[in-house]
C-alpha cells in the first residue's frame, strides 16, 4: 500500500497537471478572494466576483486544495458549510492563541469615540467628555489610561480640581503620527462621513447616560 506521504505526492502531481491548463492569474485571484475574505465565501459569490465559470472555479479549488495540503505550508484550505475559508493547521494552534494572548485588544467604538474627543479637545476634563458624549465616561477613561492610549496631563484650577485628560506618545504610534499636528481636520472628517458606514453595533453596552448616574467615587476625578 502507498504511505500516506506517498498518496500526499501523487495528489499534488495531479494538481500540478491540472493547474497547467487553468489561467494562473485567475487562480491567483481566487486564491487572493479567499484569503481577504472576513468570512467563509461560497461559489456563487466567488464565480461572480472572479468573473469565472463555475465549473472552472470548482477545478481552480482542487489545485488551491492540494497546494495547501503539504506539510510545508502552515495554512489549510477548509469547506464549511458549503463554502470556502483559510485557517491555520490545527498544530499551530497552541503557538497562535499565546501570540493573540500578548496582542492588544481591539478599542470599542465607545473607546474610540472618548479617545478622539480627548484627542481633538485635550487637556479635556471627564466632565466635558460626559456632556458631549451623554453618557459616564470613567469606565472607558480608565481603559484608555490602562492601554497607555491617554494620561493625567494637569488638573483644572475649578472647585475639586478635576484631572485634565491628553493623548499620550503611544496615541500617536498606534495611529501612525508624528505629532497632533497631523490629526485629520474637520473637513477630512466631513469628507469620511459620506462613506458607507458599518453594520451598528452594540458598543455601548454597559455604558450609562451621564444623567442617570448617581454620585459615585471613580478612579478618575
Amino acid at each position: 500500500m502507498e504511505s500516506e506521504k506517498e498518496m500526499e505526492q501523487v495528489e499534488q502531481a495531479q494538481a500540478k497537471e491540472g493547474e497547467a491548463a487553468l489561467d494562473p492569474v485567475q487562480i491567483a485571484l481566487v486564491e487572493a478572494l479567499i484569503f481577504a475574505a472576513t468570512e467563509p465565501i461560497g461559489f456563487e459569490e466567488l464565480a461572480a466576483v472572479a468573473q469565472i465559470e463555475i465549473g472552472e472555479l470548482h477545478a481552480i479549488m482542487e489545485v488551491l486544495t492540494t497546494k495547501y495540503i503539504g506539510e510545508s505550508s502552515g495554512i489549510e484550505l477548509v469547506r464549511v458549510a458549503s463554502k470556502f475559508q483559510f485557517r491555520t493547521k490545527a498544530p499551530f494552534a497552541p503557538f497562535i492563541r499565546e501570540m493573540r494572548a500578548g496582542m492588544p485588544r481591539k478599542l470599542t467604538g465607545a473607546a474610540l469615540e472618548t479617545l478622539a474627543i480627548v484627542a481633538y479637545r485635550q487637556p479635556i476634563v471627564r466632565s466635558d467628555i460626559e456632556r458631549i458624549r451623554g453618557v459616564d465616561a470613567t469606565p472607558t477613561l480608565n481603559t484608555l489610561i490602562e492601554r497607555n492610549l491617554i494620561k493625567i496631563v494637569g488638573h483644572q484650577s475649578t472647585v475639586g480640581q478635576p484631572a485634565l485628560f491628553g493623548t499620550t506618545d503611544e496615541f500617536l504610534k498606534l495611529f501612525g503620527l508624528n505629532s497632533l499636528a497631523e490629526l485629520p481636520t474637520l473637513k477630512d472628517l466631513r469628507e469620511l462621513e459620506t462613506m458607507p458606514a458599518d453594520p451598528i453595533s452594540n458598543d455601548h453596552e454597559g455604558e450609562q447616560p451621564a444623567d442617570t448616574i448617581e454620585a459615585q467615587q471613580p478612579v478618575l476625578s
